[in-house]
């Protein structure tokens, strides 16, 4: 998540810590039981006892948690290109021309229940996902012919290469399809009791302050040092901070502003932070007709979504809404400096972070049909009207939303809208619940939002997600392009970008269109390279990933949550 501390909890020393949203016989679990491990993913999502793994608005879901019962097969390294561990799988294979992928199924996996985890069953996962789209919460490609098994091993064909869609089917988590069959089952409650899965971890208690899991004894690996992972509700940054301060939180996903004094200074022994760069932050911008403003938005217009992009000032952005944490963007290509290599003359073709001057702004509008209002705001003309979509002297107007418990993107979405609004584009910022937030974006009741990207090393990773149309169902679609963007050119790209492998002449030919697609149309414009959050203290833990020691995503984020649970040892003394 992308959250920030608020930057006026300067003075932990004087507080009251612990008390503001905490469960209050939490720290104490962990005293008394010092291989209980207390994590906090996100703030302000309000708690129900719904642990599906394929419901987008469940409190697994909502907190991250659900690797910890439902495995992958394959833990890739995001800080790393090219480098993955094995899983439930021991090995990754393509054949055919990278049409046929072949995963090796581990021996001896077991379900929570004690029952036997079999290649068949995987099989069945990746059948059940083709065949019922409301399952299909990762975007996999569709199947050419059903997956089959044979010993320990499971063969997945498609009718194109699926080289660039390597993470996607290795970090596919494998659910009991005895449960999830149906559409019907992507929405139904799932309680933790109910819970059947093959992880390290199964929740065993839910209360509406704090979730445990334990140890599933039939999980295949060593018993890990950490038995137990308690997630705690938490209703604000402030809270998260002061049990951060408390010790009550061995692990945490925060941007903590003054980061030395709140949190290093008061245990420079023990309390540590990790901000590794791990995706690209975007403003999505809503092209559908269920964004709220749609009848006066003028998104639909790639010209006005360039001009919104070219004004907004990064630098500031950068050093005041993510207080130096995250860099300014700096390719309209979206790629991270990481992929350098691909950007080609998109490199560093922003120039100027601080974004178009007000005269720039205007001068470019003006030719492209807009005019401006007597109240100082753009609104449409008639050379904008067929591209709008709208009636000549409709005034642009959208809302920027995010959380008010996401302080960095509300700060962010304040700032972007004062910036528009000093160029004569009309647009306001509104703080928003958690909750609220993810059904809106899940639904396409927004106009725009601040938002991280996907990560990894492979562009197409980045590219499918803000481009893929293919599972658009009404406007909106819960796995990819949640702007609702559609453009023909993009899915054949993107299908020419998954069939040639890293590094090739057709790889970076399709890498290439794609960006020229994000420079051009904007479908999201790039603003930040976001941070991989992680704060974490080794008072009772050591094993956390680190500058030295890169080997996953280093927040409780992501799928290598029980990867890095499992390797965590006994803090030294």
């Amino acid at each position: 998540m992308k959250k920030k501390m608020l930057a006026s909890i300067v003075a932990l020393s004087s507080m009251s810590l612990g008390i503001v949203g905490v469960s209050a016989g939490l720290s104490g679990a962990a005293v008394a039981n010092p291989t209980v491990l207390t994590e906090e993913t996100n703030v302000g999502v309000t708690f129900t006892n719904n642990f599906n793994p394929v419901d987008t608005s469940s409190i697994s879901t909502e907190m991250a948690l659900n690797s910890l019962s439902y495995e992958p097969l394959i833990q890739f390294d995001s800080l790393k290109a090219g480098v993955w561990y094995p899983w439930l799988a021991t090995a990754e294979t393509f054949s055919n021309g990278g049409k046929t992928v072949t995963f090796t199924i581990r021996s001896g996996a077991k379900w929570s229940n004690g029952s036997a985890l079999t290649a068949a069953q995987v099989a069945a996962t990746f059948n059940t996902i083709n065949t019922v789209s409301a399952l299909n919460v990762g975007g996999l490609p569709a199947l050419a012919s059903p997956a089959t098994s044979s010993g320990q091993n499971v063969v997945l064909t498609y009718a194109t290469p699926q080289y660039s869609n390597e993470v996607a089917l290795g970090s596919t988590l494998i659910f009991p399809t005895s449960q999830f069959s149906t559409a019907a089952d992507a929405t139904k409650t799932v309680a933790n009791t109910a819970v059947v899965g093959d992880g390290p971890f199964i929740p065993t208690s839910y209360s509406s302050t704090v979730i445990k899991y334990t140890y599933n004894k039939y999980f295949w690996g060593t018993k890990p040092y950490v038995t137990e992972v308690h997630i705690p509700y938490i209703a604000s940054n402030q809270a998260a901070t002061e049990a951060l301060a408390a010790h009550q939180l061995d692990w945490a996903g925060n941007d903590i502003p003054q980061i030395q004094s709140t949190y290093l200074n008061l245990d420079p022994k023990h309390n540590h932070y990790y901000y590794a760069p791990g995706s690209t932050v975007t403003l999505w911008m809503n092209v559908g007709s269920k964004a709220p403003d749609a009848n006066k938005d003028c998104l639909a217009d790639a010209n006005f979504r360039y001009a919104v992009s070219q004004a907004m000032n990064r630098s500031q952005l950068s050093s005041i809404g993510e207080t130096g944490y995250e860099p300014p963007a700096t390719s309209d290509s979206g790629l991270m400096p990481s992929q350098a290599a691909y950007q080609g003359t998109y490199k560093n073709d922003y120039g100027n972070l601080m974004g178009w001057t007000s005269a720039h702004v205007s001068s470019f509008l003006t030719s492209k049909g807009y005019v401006m209002g007597n109240d100082g705001y753009f609104k449409v003309g008639a050379g904008a009207a067929s591209a709008t979509g709208l009636a000549v002297g409709t005034e642009c107007y959208f809302v920027v939303q995010d959380p008010s418990a996401y302080s960095d993107y509300a700060e962010d979405s304040q700032l972007i809208a004062a910036t528009l609004q000093s160029d004569g584009i009309h647009a306001d910022a509104m703080g928003v619940t958690t909750g609220e937030w993810y059904g809106n974006y899940l639904s396409g009741n927004f106009d725009a939002m601040v938002h991280w990207g996907n990560g990894g090393t492979n562009p197409y990773t980045q590219f499918q997600n803000w481009l893929d149309d293919s599972a658009l169902s009404n406007g909106v679609d819960s796995s990819a392009d949640y702007g609702a963007y559609q453009n023909a050119s993009a899915q054949t790209l993107l299908s020419n970008l998954a069939a040639n492998a890293v590094g090739t002449a057709g790889f970076q030919t399709a890498v290439t269109a794609l960006s020229a697609i994000m420079a051009t149309q904007v479908p999201e414009a790039p603003i930040l390279y976001g941070a991989d959050w992680d704060v974490y203290s080794t008072a009772r833990f050591d094993g956390w990933v680190t500058p030295t020691n890169q080997y996953g995503y280093p927040g409780p984020g992501q799928v290598d949550l029980p990867m890095i649970l499992t390797k965590l040892v006994k803090a030294k003394a």
